[in-house]
C-alpha cells in the first residue's frame, strides 16, 4: 500500500503552515502526494447553480469534474469513511499520503507542537498510537525523534529514510536515439546528417555510450538506411515497434526494448548533446518516472530520462491516437528540472539544440566552434560556417 503518515496537533499549532513548506520539497523530488484533511466541521465546495451541483441534486452518486489541470469529485457520504478506505479508493498513482488529523487512526503520526499555541497535544497521550516523531519549536521531554518546526529539511529526510524508497546512486540507463524522422524541412533524412565533416549519428552513439550502462538503441523506421555505427556489442539498431507514431512511438519502442529500468531519450539531430549533462541526470536523486528539463520555460521531452513505469501510460496514449509527447505525462510522476538548476552543470544550454533546416545546421556549426563543453568537434576539419551533408 502507498505509505500513509498523519500530522496531528491542536488547532493553532501550525500543521497546515508546516505542510505548505514540506509539500514543495516533496514535489521537487518528483513525488506525487495525496493530502487528506479531516474536517470536523460541515463544508460544501460545490456551488449552487453550477452544473456539478445541479447533477448532484438530480441524484448523481458522484460527479467528477476534470480538465488537463485539475479534477474534483463531488458527492455525499452516509457517514465517516475510514482513512485506509479513502487511501484505497483515491491514492492510485500516489507515492505518499499525508493526512492532517485522523488522530484516532493507527497510521504513523507526527505530533506538531508550538510553544505559543493555546493548547498542546501530549505525544504520549494514551489515545494516540504509532507516534513516530515530534515536530516542535521548543524542547520536548520525550524519547521520540525531535524535528524542528521552522525547518522542513529534517522531516523530509525522515520521510525519505523511513517511508520512501529513493533512487540511490547512478541510474542504470540505456541511450535511445530517435532516427526515424523524415527530415522534410531539412530536405533529406536527418539520420544521414554530417556535422563539421563527421557523420553525426555515430558521434552521438559514442557520446551516449560513455554514460549509458545499458548501451544505445537507435530507433529507425522499418527498412530505413543508416550510416555505419560504432561496432560495439551494446549498440543495436531496432525498428519502430509501432511505425509512424512520431517521437512517442520511438520512445515506446526504446522503453519496451531497453535492458535497463531507465532510458535517456535524444534525437539524431542534436549535434551538441552534452555528456556532462547526461551524467548529471543519471545521478539526480528522486522518485519520479520522468526527469524533464525546462529551457526558456518550455519542457524538453526529447532530452529527458524516462522510466519503465511510463510504458502503460504511453501505450494508452498511442491507442487513443494522442501522439503528443506531453499527452500522457499526467498519468505518471514528472520531476521538472528548472533552468537555474541544470545551468550549474551545463551553462550554455546548447545540449538542447536541434537542427531542422540547413540554416539551423549552420547556426549549430557556429556554436560548436565556441562551445567548450562539447569536445567531439574540436579537432574536426572544416571552417566555421562550412556545412556538408550526405544525401
Amino acid at each position: 500500500m502507498t505509505p500513509v503518515v498523519s500530522f496531528v496537533g491542536r488547532s493553532g499549532t501550525g500543521k497546515t503552515t508546516f505542510l505548505e513548506k514540506l509539500l514543495p520539497r516533496l514535489v521537487e523530488r518528483g513525488l506525487r502526494v495525496l493530502v487528506i484533511k479531516h474536517d470536523v466541521h460541515r463544508f460544501d465546495v460545490d456551488k449552487p447553480g453550477k452544473d456539478s451541483w445541479r447533477l448532484t441534486q438530480a441524484g448523481a452518486w458522484r460527479v467528477l469534474l476534470t480538465n488537463r489541470e485539475k479534477m474534483a469529485l463531488m458527492g455525499a457520504t452516509d457517514g465517516d469513511v475510514p482513512l485506509l478506505t479513502l487511501v484505497e479508493r483515491y491514492a492510485g498513482g500516489a507515492d505518499l499520503v499525508i493526512t492532517e488529523g485522523f488522530r484516532q487512526s493507527s497510521v504513523p503520526k507526527f505530533v506538531v507542537l508550538r510553544a505559543d499555541a493555546p493548547e498542546h497535544l501530549d505525544p504520549h497521550d494514551a489515545e494516540l498510537s504509532n507516534v513516530v516523531a515530534v515536530v516542535s519549536d521548543h524542547p520536548v521531554d520525550s524519547d521520540l525523534p525531535l524535528l524542528p518546526l521552522d525547518d522542513v529539511g529534517p522531516t523530509l529526510q525522515f520521510l525519505v529514510d523511513h517511508f520512501l524508497h529513493a533512487t540511490q546512486g547512478r541510474r542504470s540507463m540505456t541511450g535511445v536515439l530517435l532516427a526515424g524522422g523524415r527530415g522534410e524541412r531539412m530536405g533529406f533524412d536527418k539520420a544521414l546528417l554530417t556535422f563539421r565533416r563527421k557523420p553525426l549519428l555515430p558521434t552521438l552513439v559514442e557520446r551516449m555510450l560513455g554514460v549509458c550502462s545499458g548501451g544505445v538503441l537507435v530507433v529507425r523506421r522499418p527498412g530505413q538506411a543508416l550510416p555505419d555505427l560504432p561496432r560495439h556489442p551494446s549498440v543495436r539498431v531496432v525498428d519502430d515497434l509501432i511505425p509512424d507514431q512520431a517521437a512517442l512511438g520511438g520512445l515506446y519502442t526504446g522503453l519496451a526494448l531497453a535492458p535497463t529500468p531507465w532510458v535517456f531519450l535524444a534525437a539524431c539531430d542534436m549535434p551538441l548533446l552534452n555528456r556532462g549533462l547526461m551524467t548529471w541526470m543519471a545521478d539526480l536523486p528522486g522518485e519520479a518516472d520522468v526527469l524533464l528539463h525546462l529551457a526558456d520555460g518550455r519542457p524538453q521531452p526529447t532530452h529527458a530520462v524516462y522510466g519503465h513505469r511510463c510504458l502503460g501510460a504511453i501505450k494508452r496514449s498511442l491507442l487513443s491516437g494522442e501522439l503528443g509527447m506531453g499527452s500522457w505525462r499526467g498519468a505518471v510522476r514528472v520531476q521538472r528540472i528548472a533552468e537555474l538548476e541544470w545551468r550549474r552543470t551545463h551553462l550554455s544550454g546548447h545540449s538542447f539544440v536541434n537542427v531542422n533546416t540547413p540554416e539551423d545546421l549552420l547556426e549549430a556549426e557556429a556554436m560548436a566552434t565556441v562551445d567548450t563543453e562539447v569536445t567531439d568537434w574540436s579537432d574536426a576539419p572544416g571552417e566555421e560556417g562550412e556545412v556538408e551533408w550526405t544525401q
